[in-house]
């Protein structure tokens, strides 16, 4: 895979997690299930669709010998699927469910900046100037795409802050962790479809008198449709498909479509108005997402 078509990839999973996160915001407006009982539902319905998928490519049974050769990579897929799935989806749901997605997706605009410095500590070097760049770049661009501007739009509670935060520190471990199992050669697919059951058979143990048919109501179906196929069986196979190819820096950068996106589709959903300092926001993340591709090339 070309490096020009992974980040086409990663870009499209965040305009699908985005379009989840509405999703989830006007569940949440028509239902009294809780983050944690959509995240279930979320993650064994993807999980269950994505390995039928995976069966039927015959990849199942290769992936399955490929794991067998170290066993010590089911320990890593287990950690990778309550760290880098589980709570990645529980708590960017349980942010939504309090400040709702136009404030999670603001504060998550941080996740690049915590990759970055993680990245730097790790490797035991300052970051380039271009990815200081692009992260400040980033991160105003979005606070003027929620805000306007004002700063009194960004007043949220603080447990949206906790968990919106909480949900970067989880994706950014992703990436990097994400990294190591491609190194060990595990099929993106089944990484994925891994996480997803195992996240969804441990998030039964947290929820009490489980409830399935609530959630095929007809004021929501179409929200949980849309969020198991779109917002997560189609994202994070894509993403981790990208990912596969790209630096967690680059992955963390070009995810920025995830804000534009939640503000676009909040416009067309819920008729969210924005105005010119919104566009310039728009165009400051968009420039801090292609900048470190097109300065690369020079």
């Amino acid at each position: 895979m070309s490096r020009n078509l992974a980040l086409i990839l990663v870009g499209l999973s965040g305009i699908c997690w985005a379009s989840s996160g509405v999703a989830a915001q006007d569940f949440f407006s028509r239902s009294t299930k809780t983050a944690m009982e959509l995240t279930n539902i979320r993650m064994c319905g993807a999980g269950f669709l994505m390995f039928g998928i995976l069966f039927l490519s015959g990849k199942l049974k290769w992936s399955v010998a490929r794991m067998n050769r170290k066993p010590k990579l089911w320990l890593y897929l287990l950690i990778y699927g309550i760290i880098g799935i589980v709570m990645v989806q529980f708590t960017y749901f349980k942010a939504i469910s309090i400040g709702g997605a136009a404030a999670t997706t603001v504060i998550l605009s941080a996740t690049p900046a915590m990759v970055v410095i993680w990245e730097s500590f790790y490797n035991r070097k300052f970051p380039a100037r271009i990815e200081i760049f692009a992260v400040i770049l980033a991160i105003f661009g979005v606070f003027l795409l929620v805000t306007g501007g004002d700063i009194s739009k960004i007043l949220v509670p603080l447990p949206c802050v906790f968990w919106s935060l909480a949900s970067g520190a989880s994706f950014a471990f992703s990436m990097f962790f994400g990294k190591v199992l491609f190194a060990e050669k595990i099929n993106p697919a089944f990484m994925t479809t891994f996480g997803m059951l195992v996240g969804g058979l441990l998030t039964f143990a947290m929820i009490e008198n489980f409830e399935l048919t609530p959630f095929f109501e007809r004021d929501v179906i179409f929200n949980v449709a849309w969020i198991i196929i779109f917002g997560t069986a189609i994202a994070f196979f894509i993403f981790n498909a990208g990912l596969k190819h790209l630096t967690p820096e680059e992955s963390a950068l070009t995810e920025l479509t995830e804000p534009v996106a939640a503000v676009v589709i909040s416009y067309f959903v819920f008729g969210a108005a924005f105005d010119f300092i919104e566009y310039c926001g728009i165009i400051l993340v968009l420039m801090a997402v292609v900048s470190p591709i097109f300065i690369k090339k020079i």
